[in-house]
């Protein structure tokens, strides 16, 4: 077994402290929920989806009134305006719950009040749960990447690839890179190790499909090998092929960025911006199959 591999097996130590942390987050939203009371919490849900909807709903509304102020692709814009319209949204419900709606602290009858606690704190339970669920599933499908990535980086004993070939790969990656794949994948393992992690798996919301998807990706673009079959597919070649494409391909400018990270600048470029905002780019896009390319891609001779 390849040494990078060895170190990200599931720890036993790491799942009890992942864990431990998701009890005491659902915990505190408990004891939240008993302070807030049934209205606030109600308030609380009612925010949530109320979010939820304009960021799913708003954000491509928010995108020109957001081109004057922001030099960024649409698709960017249209998240970050959906994720700020979300915030608003809650903020300003919740905040509105806070002004009209009595705590549990503020209620005169004793068993009105204990009813008004218990339902509070059941709803905190929700929340609670909630939260953690999120960060569960941000866990695997960051960790499945990362996974993906350690998994798919050539290894230099392999057949068909130059040591020399293998060393401009790794080179031409931050010496953090590994540390922090190798941390989010032993994570990953370890929140899936035993019965925990096999009741984790059956009830995330999440497709397991989603998760393979991901590792796909993530396999591809960290394999030189994998990355040119699956630009092979077709549809793949075209779009690589494509005129604005080609020109960010070959500017020096738009290179230096990439391999400096300098992910802000490559967002405000304006050739960029043409190239994500152009209309037959993004139908080439829209009708390219990518989980046949992926599924080409990795497999194995």
């Amino acid at each position: 077994m390849r040494p990078e591999l060895q170190t990200v097996a599931g720890s036993p130590l790491w799942q009890a402290v992942f864990i431990s942390f998701g009890v005491i987050l659902v915990l505190f939203e408990v004891v939240r929920g008993w302070r807030l009371g049934l209205l606030r919490q109600l308030v609380r849900v009612a925010a949530l989806a109320a979010a939820y909807a304009a960021a799913f709903y708003g954000g491509r509304l928010v995108v020109p009134l957001a081109r004057p102020f922001l030099k960024m692709p649409d698709i960017v814009l249209s998240i970050l305006g959906g994720a700020v319209l979300a915030l608003v949204v809650y903020a300003s419900i919740t905040s509105l719950g806070m002004i009209f709606l009595r705590r549990t602290g503020q209620q005169n009858a004793s068993l009105f009040r204990l009813i008004y606690a218990s339902t509070g704190a059941a709803i905190g339970l929700f929340f609670g749960a909630f939260l953690f669920w999120m960060i569960v599933v941000s866990v695997r499908a960051v960790g499945a990447l990362a996974d993906a990535q350690l998994r798919g980086r050539p290894n230099s004993s392999a057949a068909g690839i130059h040591p020399l070939e293998v060393r401009r790969h790794y080179l031409s990656k931050p010496e953090e890179e590994p540390a922090l794949a190798t941390s989010l994948t032993r994570l990953k393992n370890s929140l899936e190790l035993g019965a925990i992690g096999n009741a984790i798996t059956r009830t995330d919301p999440v497709p397991s499909k989603t998760y393979e998807m991901l590792g796909k990706v993530g396999n591809v673009f960290s394999n030189p090998e994998n990355a040119q079959k699956f630009l092979t597919f077709p549809g793949a070649h075209e779009l690589s092929e494509h005129p604005k494409i080609v020109a960010l391909r070959d500017d020096p400018e738009i290179s230096d960025m990439i391999a400096h990270g300098r992910l802000l600048d490559l967002l405000q470029d304006q050739r960029i911006i043409d190239a994500a905002n152009d209309p037959t780019l993004r139908e080439q896009i829209k009708k390219f199959d990518l989980q046949r390319a992926l599924d080409c891609a990795v497999q194995q001779k």
